[in-house]
């Protein structure tokens, strides 16, 4: 079974890191002027598609992070969704949104 203390450390780290990811969304989200040549639009054409990229990417991590932080707030945090067993402390050490213990792990 996983320690309070333990849980209290990622609750910690998990709340900082969705208060990074929130501020990091923000700055994907501003948009710039176009330029004034076909070349400058052509390079904020390509910051926009990359920034879109990034926050898609973002908002997942996001999501996941908040979802583990509903799991300590309920409870359930670092046991398994499928097994209801404990997820190895190492795991969650290593990616704290984790829902499932190694043996199910679900591909994407």
């Amino acid at each position: 079974m996983i320690d309070q203390k333990f849980i209290d450390g990622q609750k910690k780290m998990i709340e900082k890191e969705i208060k990074r990811l929130e501020k990091e969304l923000e700055s994907y989200q501003k948009y710039h002027d176009l330029g004034s040549s076909n070349e400058d639009n052509a390079m904020e054409f390509e910051a926009f598609e990359e920034n879109l990229a990034l926050a898609k990417t973002t908002r997942n991590d996001l999501r996941e992070l908040k979802s583990a932080f509903k799991r300590i707030e309920d409870g359930t945090y670092g046991i398994c969704e499928k097994c209801k067993q404990p997820i190895e402390k190492g795991r969650l050490k290593a990616y704290p949104a984790a829902p499932y213990c190694v043996t199910h792990t679900v591909k994407k």
